[in-house]
This record gives C-alpha cells, structure tokens and sequence, in this order.
C-alpha cells in the first residue's frame, strides 16, 4: 500500500507541475498574441456558455472523485480480498489524475476563445492545481 500511495504522490505532483506549465505557457501566449472572443451567435451567450462551464467542472470532479478512488477506498475497508481492489484502485486513480488536468485544460482552452481573458484559463487551471491538492494519496497507507 505504501508503494501505491508513492506513486501516487509523485503522479499528483507531476500532473500539478504539468498544469502549471500550461498556464505559464498561456500567459506567454496571451501577452505574445492577441485572441478575440469569438463571434458565434454574436457572442451574445459566450459568458452563459463558459459560466455554464465552470458550474459543469465544478460538479463533474466530486463525482469523478468518487466514482474513480472513494468507492475503492470503501471496497478497501469491508473486504479481505485487497489485490483485486489494489488493482483496480491503481487503474481508476492514474485515470482520475490524468482526468482532471485534461479536462481543466481542455475547458479552459474553449473559456479563454470564447472569452479572449487569459483570466478563464488561469481559473480553470488553478480548480485542476486545487483538486490535485486536495487528492490526498497518503491517506490509502492507512489501509
């Protein structure tokens, strides 16, 4: 389990520093080039649309949480048979760390066209770092 939760912490911390590079990255971009919001229904619903954005990630990642590591961590505590749920628990937490950088990166990339603020990519990369953060893979030594 200890070896689990190492490799986990380095995952975390590699994915965080990934984020962070995206966004250091795109600053560059954005003081370098200049993005104009986009035009597509006379960019009468672009905030709706990045606003709906921000409410959608901001339900997606606790289902994800639970759906990808609480629910093994569960399975952890009421069963003797740990291999099987080990296996599955690695599996399911690199996807959850592969997940939630992409997916924030990928939202921010539309809220900052739609937008043409660097400021909606920044917070989409920062709710990615914050998540990472709060994943907390220390805790599955305790099993």
């Amino acid at each position: 389990m200890d070896e689990l939760a190492a490799y986990l912490h380095k995952r975390r911390i590699i994915m965080m520093s990934i984020v962070a590079l995206l966004a250091t990255i795109a600053i560059i971009v954005s003081y370098n080039f200049h993005i104009t919001a986009s035009t597509h229904f006379g960019g009468k619903y672009n905030k709706t649309f990045i606003y709906a954005l921000i409410i959608y990630k901001l339900i997606e990642l606790p289902i994800l949480y639970y759906l990808l590591l609480h629910r093994h961590l569960r399975a952890l505590r009421k069963t003797l048979d740990h291999e099987e749920i080990l296996l599955k628990l690695r599996k399911h937490s690199k996807l959850l760390l592969f997940l939630i950088p992409q997916g924030n990166t990928i939202f921010g990339i539309i809220a900052y066209k739609l937008s043409g603020s660097i400021l909606y990519f920044l917070l989409f990369s920062s709710i990615a770092i914050i998540t990472l953060y709060l994943i907390k893979p220390n805790k599955f030594k305790l099993y």
